[in-house]
């Protein structure tokens, strides 16, 4: 009996790249590539628009990271994958650190046109030293966030920032955490995996270890949380 399909989502100003390792090592790994959102769509109506990507007839699984695990957490609310792995995400709003909840009422991130981010990133990566020190991977990360569309980066966020994410979601959903992760700190995280010493971007710095970590998740039958 051939292994279930294993979908993968991504996370914000990333593509097919973000997952290179896994989907080499991985068998039956498809990456599904981000639709193009609707100006009105809520990341709840946005998620529904994977639903044609993927073959719900077979056994699936979907392997998902950072805001592609936001996105997830709305999709399984209407499909039923076998399992749902989160890496460096969160699985509700209660797990988002203040300063991007208040976001919702502040607004502030409006202050910041779609056209910005990618130089953002192309400057901001440079002060990451775990990004900068790695060789060619602040090239990769800028490359991945030059594919992205400037209006597609700023539907990302403004959706983001207002996930109503509640807690209402399946109990056995696994989630891979660092323990340095400062984007989604691992302490407002509730039964996560700890990658010890792991940081938001532990999916590029640690790929090996992260994929030795999701090829258990997949094969195994127990419980991890």
């Amino acid at each position: 009996m051939s292994a279930a399909a294993t979908y993968f989502i991504g996370g914000f100003a990333t593509d097919r790249q973000l997952y290179e390792h896994q989907l080499e090592h991985i068998p039956r790994a498809v990456y599904l590539p981000f639709p193009v959102p609707e100006p009105a769509d809520t990341m709840a109506t946005y998620a529904r628009k994977f639903i044609p990507l993927i073959d719900t007839a077979a056994p699936f699984n979907i392997v998902a990271t950072s805001m592609g695990g936001i996105i997830t957490m709305e999709l399984v609310k209407h499909i039923a994958p076998e399992k749902v792995i989160l890496i460096s995400s969160v699985k509700c709003r209660a797990e988002m650190p203040w300063r991007l909840r208040q976001l919702k009422y502040t607004r502030l991130y409006r202050l910041l046109p779609g056209r910005a981010y990618i130089p953002a990133i192309r400057y901001g990566s440079w002060l990451v030293p775990e990004i900068r020190n790695i060789p060619g991977l602040r090239d990769l990360v800028i490359r991945m966030a030059g594919n992205n569309a400037p209006g597609f980066l700023s539907w990302c966020v403004h959706a983001i920032v207002r996930w109503e994410g509640g807690n209402d979601y399946r109990e056995d959903i696994i989630h891979i955490h660092g323990t340095r992760n400062a984007m989604f700190p691992y302490r407002l995280i509730r039964n996560a995996i700890p990658v010890e010493g792991g940081t938001h971007n532990m999916l590029l710095t640690r790929k090996e270890e992260i994929t030795a970590l999701l090829q258990r998740c997949l094969a195994s039958h127990e419980a991890f949380v």
